[in-house]
C-alpha cells in the first residue's frame, strides 16, 4: 500500500504538469486528521490554530471553516500583519513574547492601516516576565493604547514564563492597577509531556503535574480578581503531541495545535498513531546512476561497494538538503559520497527498485513550519487530482521601522482629527 500510494501520487503530479520540487498536501488525509482533532475539541474545548505550523492563508481559512474556529496563534510580526489584513475576523494570540521593538513595529503598521481588524478586542500579547510587562505598560501608556495581555506560565517545559507565585502576583498587581493593560488569559505550553521517560514518572505523571501547576496559577488569579474573571479568560495549553491527552475539560479551556494535521516526522509519537502524514515533498529524479563513485577514486569506490560501504545505485534529485526524510522509494537514504547538496543531492536506492529517471522521489518534512514556506504554493491533491494551489505566507511589506516614521507621520497628520497615531519622538498625538 505504501508503494502504491506514492506511485499513484507520482502519476497525479505528472498529469498536472509539475516539474520541480513541490510541497504536496493530501486533502483527504488532512480532512481525516481534522476529524480526529474535532473529536478531541468536541469534549468541551475551544480550538486555536497555530499559524506558524501551517503558514498559508487559504489553508488556515479551510481549517477554520472545518473546525468552526476563528482563533489563531501567531509567532512573527510580518505574518501577524498578513493575518490581520487577510483574515480580519481572526482572534489572535501571540505564541511567544515579542520585543517591545516588534510591538512598536506592529502598531506603526496598525495605526496607518484601514482594515477591519480590531487589536483591542482581537489581539492578545504574550508576556513572560514582570520586566516585559512593565515595558508593555509603558508603551501602552505612552501611546494611549489598550492592550490585552496573556501571561506565559511555566508548567514544566522550563522554557521561560512565570514560575514562582511572587513574580506572578507582582504581574497580576501591575495588571490590576494599569489603565492600559488587561489580563486576557494564560498560556501553559507542555510539549515536554510525551518525552518524559518512565524513570521520571512518564507522560501520565508529567501531565498531572502540568495541570496542577496550571491550576495553582489560576487560583492566584481567582484570589486577586475573583472567580467571575477567571470564567472569561483564555486558558490555553496543548500542542500537536499533547492535545489528544485532554479527555475532558478541566482547568484548561483552549487547545492549540496545527502540525499534527499534516504530521511531519517529528510528530511520529504514540499520541498521534491514529493520524496520517498529509504533507510530502515531491522532487524529480534527474539522474539514475549505477555504481556511483568518489571523485578520482574509482578503485577505492569499487572496494567500498564490495564491503557494503558505498551504494550500487544512486539517484541525483532536483534540489535537496531539506529538513526532511526520504519515504519513497522505501529504505532509500542520502549517500555520503558527495556530501550535502541543495542543487543535486545524491540518494542511495535499491538496485532492483522500479523507480527511474524523471519519476518523483518523495520526502516527509521533519517539521511543517519551515518546510511549507520553501516551495512556493502548496499543491493540494484532492481525490486523485491537483485541483488547487494554496499560497504561503510572504513578506508583503517591510515592517515599519525608525526610517519609516517620517513617512508614516505625514500620513497620520492628514487624519489627526479621527485617529490617534504613534510618534516615537513626541509620544501620542490626537
Amino acid at each position: 500500500m505504501h508503494e502504491r500510494y506514492f506511485q499513484n501520487l507520482d502519476k497525479v503530479l505528472k498529469n498536472s504538469g509539475i516539474c520541480q520540487p513541490t510541497l504536496v498536501i493530501d486533502k483527504q488525509r488532512l480532512d481525516q486528521n481534522i476529524d480526529h482533532l474535532k473529536s478531541v475539541i468536541d469534549r468541551g474545548f475551544d480550538y486555536r490554530i497555530v499559524a506558524k505550523s501551517l503558514p498559508s492563508i487559504p489553508m488556515l481559512r479551510y481549517i477554520m471553516e472545518r473546525t468552526g474556529t476563528r482563533r489563531l496563534m501567531s509567532f512573527h510580526i510580518p505574518f501577524l500583519i498578513q493575518v490581520a489584513k487577510e483574515i480580519p475576523e481572526a482572534d489572535v494570540l501571540l505564541g511567544k513574547p515579542m520585543p517591545i521593538s516588534a510591538v512598536n513595529a506592529f502598531y506603526q503598521w496598525y495605526l496607518s492601516a484601514q482594515g477591519a481588524f480590531d487589536q483591542q478586542s482581537q489581539l492578545q500579547w504574550l508576556v513572560d516576565s514582570v520586566e516585559r510587562l512593565q515595558e508593555y505598560e509603558h508603551f501602552a501608556k505612552q501611546h494611549d493604547l489598550q492592550l490585552r495581555i496573556n501571561l506565559e506560565i511555566n508548567v514544566g517545559l522550563n522554557r521561560g514564563g512565570f514560575e514562582n507565585p511572587q513574580s506572578f502576583d507582582q504581574a497580576l498587581g501591575l495588571l490590576q492597577d494599569s489603565a492600559h493593560l488587561t489580563l486576557s488569559g494564560l498560556m501553559g505550553y507542555e510539549a515536554h509531556i510525551t518525552k518524559i521517560p518512565g524513570f521520571l514518572g512518564g507522560p501520565a505523571k508529567a501531565f498531572r503535574k502540568a495541570m496542577a501547576r496550571y491550576q495553582d496559577f489560576v487560583r492566584q488569579i481567582s484570589d486577586r480578581f475573583g472567580h467571575d474573571v477567571v470564567k472569561d479568560l483564555c486558558l490555553n495549553a496543548g500542542g500537536s503531541t499533547t492535545f489528544p491527552l485532554y479527555k475532558e475539560q478541566g482547568v484548561v479551556n483552549e487547545l492549540a495545535t496545527a502540525s499534527a494535521l499534516v504530521k511531519p516526522t517529528d510528530f511520529d509519537v504514540y499520541t498521534l498513531d491514529h493520524l496520517e502524514p498529509a504533507a510530502f515533498i515531491a522532487t524529480p529524479i534527474l539522474k539514475d546512476v549505477s555504481n556511483p563513485s568518489l571523485p578520482m577514486a574509482s578503485e577505492l569506490s569499487a572496494l567500498l561497494r564490495k564491503m557494503g560501504l558505498s551504494p550500487k545505485r544512486g539517484l541525483f534529485i532536483y534540489g535537496g538538503n531539506w529538513l526532511a526524510s526520504p519515504c519513497y522509494p522505501e529504505k532509500s537514504k542520502r549517500a555520503d559520497l558527495l556530501g550535502h547538496s541543495s542543487n543535486q543531492e545524491l540518494y542511495e536506492v535499491a538496485v532492483n527498485h522500479p523507480i527511474q529517471r524523471d519519476d518523483f522521489m518523495f520526502f516527509r518534512p521533519t517539521q511543517s513550519e519551515a518546510l511549507l514556506l520553501q516551495f512556493g504554493e502548496l499543491a493540494v491533491m484532492d481525490k486523485g487530482e491537483i485541483k488547487e494551489y494554496w499560497s504561503v505566507f510572504h513578506y508583503p511589506e517591510q515592517c515599519p521601522d525608525a526610517g519609516a516614521n517620517e513617512a508614516l507621520n505625514k500620513h497620520f497628520n492628514k487624519t489627526l482629527n479621527t485617529k490617534k497615531t504613534i510618534n516615537p519622538e513626541a509620544g501620542i498625538r490626537s
